[in-house]
């Protein structure tokens, strides 16, 4: 006869190998694809700016403005990081 502790800890393995699947298979890919579509806007928002169009010396505004966004994405993704480490530890679980 199996305990109700025996029980729960197998349940708990599974939830650990379930979430270990997640984070492997899913979160690395997502992070990366977050990062790529960030910058591709913030290049598309910029664009009329970084390529000075209209000769106004809005260069230096533009990079500087795809800058933010590219920081703005880094701060995102270290939030990204941060959750899933307090995860990866409170489970503790491997990556």
């Amino acid at each position: 006869m199996k305990t109700p502790l025996f029980i729960l800890l197998q349940a708990t393995g599974g939830i650990r190998n379930e979430v270990n699947t997640f984070l492997s298979d899913y979160a690395v890919p997502v992070i990366a694809m977050l990062l790529i579509v960030g910058v591709g806007i913030g290049v598309v928002m910029n664009y009329d700016k970084i390529i000075d169009r209209d000769g106004q010396g809005t260069r230096k505004e533009g990079i500087v403005n795809l800058l933010w966004v590219v920081g703005y994405i880094i701060i995102g993704l270290a939030i990204i990081a941060a959750v899933i480490a307090l995860i990866n530890s409170k489970l503790k679980m491997s990556l």
